[in-house]
Protein backbone atom coordinates (compact mmCIF):
# COMPACT_ATOMS: atom_id res chain seq x y z
CA UNK A 1 0.00 0.00 0.00
CA UNK A 2 2.98 2.09 0.84
CA UNK A 3 4.40 1.61 -2.70
CA UNK A 4 1.45 2.42 -4.30
CA UNK A 5 0.40 5.33 -2.39
CA UNK A 6 4.66 6.77 -3.53
CA UNK A 7 3.49 5.82 -7.21
CA UNK A 8 0.74 8.14 -6.62
CA UNK A 9 2.32 10.51 -5.50
CA UNK A 10 4.78 11.12 -7.52
CA UNK A 11 2.55 11.56 -10.64
CA UNK A 12 1.71 14.93 -8.55
CA UNK A 13 5.28 16.23 -9.46
CA UNK A 14 5.52 16.98 -13.44
CA UNK A 15 8.50 18.60 -15.02
CA UNK A 16 8.49 20.92 -17.65
CA UNK A 17 8.21 19.93 -21.20
CA UNK A 18 10.78 21.01 -24.01
CA UNK A 19 7.90 22.40 -26.27
CA UNK A 20 8.64 25.55 -28.36
CA UNK A 21 5.84 27.18 -30.75
CA UNK A 22 8.38 26.93 -33.80
CA UNK A 23 8.50 23.31 -35.12
CA UNK A 24 11.64 21.11 -34.22
CA UNK A 25 14.92 22.21 -36.19
CA UNK A 26 13.24 25.29 -38.12
CA UNK A 27 15.79 27.28 -37.45
CA UNK A 28 18.71 24.68 -38.66
CA UNK A 29 16.66 23.85 -41.68
CA UNK A 30 16.17 27.58 -42.93
CA UNK A 31 19.65 28.23 -41.90
CA UNK A 32 21.55 25.44 -43.67
CA UNK A 33 19.45 24.76 -46.24
CA UNK A 34 18.36 20.94 -45.31
CA UNK A 35 17.20 19.14 -48.09
CA UNK A 36 13.63 17.80 -46.92
CA UNK A 37 15.33 14.14 -47.14
CA UNK A 38 18.20 14.75 -44.70
CA UNK A 39 15.64 17.20 -42.64
CA UNK A 40 12.64 13.79 -42.23
CA UNK A 41 15.83 11.95 -40.65
CA UNK A 42 17.03 14.12 -38.64
CA UNK A 43 13.28 15.12 -37.63
CA UNK A 44 12.63 11.10 -37.36
CA UNK A 45 15.92 10.03 -35.39
CA UNK A 46 17.28 13.60 -33.68
CA UNK A 47 15.27 16.27 -32.86
CA UNK A 48 13.20 14.59 -29.86
CA UNK A 49 16.62 15.02 -27.62
CA UNK A 50 18.45 17.22 -29.76
CA UNK A 51 16.19 19.95 -30.46
CA UNK A 52 13.57 23.25 -28.51
CA UNK A 53 10.56 20.77 -29.47
CA UNK A 54 10.27 17.48 -27.77
CA UNK A 55 7.40 15.06 -29.69
CA UNK A 56 6.12 12.83 -26.02
CA UNK A 57 4.87 9.28 -26.00
CA UNK A 58 1.86 8.44 -23.60
CA UNK A 59 4.26 6.87 -21.39
CA UNK A 60 6.00 10.28 -20.62
CA UNK A 61 3.42 11.37 -18.60
CA UNK A 62 3.84 8.78 -15.82
CA UNK A 63 6.38 9.28 -13.66
CA UNK A 64 9.20 8.39 -13.25
CA UNK A 65 9.12 8.18 -17.10
CA UNK A 66 8.98 11.66 -17.46
CA UNK A 67 11.56 12.27 -15.20
CA UNK A 68 13.81 10.09 -16.95
CA UNK A 69 12.77 11.41 -20.42
CA UNK A 70 13.57 14.98 -19.01
CA UNK A 71 17.49 13.93 -18.42
CA UNK A 72 17.67 12.63 -21.33
CA UNK A 73 16.56 15.42 -23.47
CA UNK A 74 18.48 17.56 -21.45
CA UNK A 75 21.48 16.05 -21.51
CA UNK A 76 20.91 15.63 -25.41
CA UNK A 77 20.11 19.48 -25.84
CA UNK A 78 23.18 19.87 -23.69
CA UNK A 79 25.71 18.42 -26.07
CA UNK A 80 24.05 18.88 -29.09
CA UNK A 81 20.58 21.30 -29.59
CA UNK A 82 20.05 22.18 -33.96
CA UNK A 83 17.71 24.63 -33.20
CA UNK A 84 20.83 26.85 -31.47
CA UNK A 85 23.27 26.28 -34.18
CA UNK A 86 22.63 28.97 -36.43
CA UNK A 87 23.97 30.91 -33.34
CA UNK A 88 27.51 29.34 -33.56
CA UNK A 89 30.30 30.66 -34.69
CA UNK A 90 32.32 29.01 -38.25
CA UNK A 91 34.65 26.91 -35.54
CA UNK A 92 32.29 25.75 -33.47
CA UNK A 93 29.83 24.58 -35.68
CA UNK A 94 32.86 22.74 -37.64
CA UNK A 95 33.57 21.12 -34.58
CA UNK A 96 29.72 20.37 -33.90
CA UNK A 97 29.35 18.98 -37.37
CA UNK A 98 32.37 16.94 -37.17
CA UNK A 99 30.99 15.37 -33.79
CA UNK A 100 28.25 14.56 -35.36
CA UNK A 101 29.70 12.64 -38.30
CA UNK A 102 31.63 10.51 -35.99
CA UNK A 103 28.08 9.97 -33.65
CA UNK A 104 26.53 8.44 -36.73
CA UNK A 105 29.52 6.97 -38.52
CA UNK A 106 30.24 5.11 -35.04
CA UNK A 107 26.15 3.66 -34.57
CA UNK A 108 26.37 5.91 -31.17
CA UNK A 109 23.61 7.46 -32.13
CA UNK A 110 20.29 7.58 -31.90
CA UNK A 111 20.86 5.70 -28.92
CA UNK A 112 20.07 2.43 -28.23
CA UNK A 113 17.57 3.40 -25.34
CA UNK A 114 15.76 5.59 -27.59
CA UNK A 115 15.57 2.78 -29.80
CA UNK A 116 13.83 0.32 -28.05
CA UNK A 117 10.84 2.94 -28.12
CA UNK A 118 11.19 4.52 -30.93
CA UNK A 119 12.39 1.66 -33.90
CA UNK A 120 11.55 3.99 -36.99
CA UNK A 121 14.38 5.93 -35.84
CA UNK A 122 16.55 3.11 -36.48
CA UNK A 123 19.31 4.84 -39.13
CA UNK A 124 19.57 2.21 -42.23
CA UNK A 125 23.54 2.40 -43.87
CA UNK A 126 21.80 5.13 -46.53
CA UNK A 127 20.20 7.74 -43.76
CA UNK A 128 23.77 7.15 -42.07
CA UNK A 129 25.59 7.93 -45.40
CA UNK A 130 23.19 10.67 -46.59
CA UNK A 131 23.92 12.58 -42.81
CA UNK A 132 27.76 11.88 -43.13
CA UNK A 133 27.63 13.22 -46.31
CA UNK A 134 25.69 16.01 -45.63
CA UNK A 135 27.58 17.46 -42.56
CA UNK A 136 30.68 16.74 -44.34
CA UNK A 137 29.55 19.16 -47.60
CA UNK A 138 28.78 21.69 -44.07
CA UNK A 139 32.23 21.31 -42.70
CA UNK A 140 33.95 21.68 -45.39
CA UNK A 141 32.61 24.62 -46.68
CA UNK A 142 33.05 27.02 -43.16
Amino acid sequence: MVLLAVLLLIQLARPQKNTSTSPAGKAFVDTFKVDSRVNAILAASCYDCHSNSTNYPWYSEIQPMAWLMEKHVNDGKEKLNFDELPSYGSRRLNSKFTQITKQVEQGKMPLNSYLWMHAGSRLSMEDKELLVNYFNSLTDNE
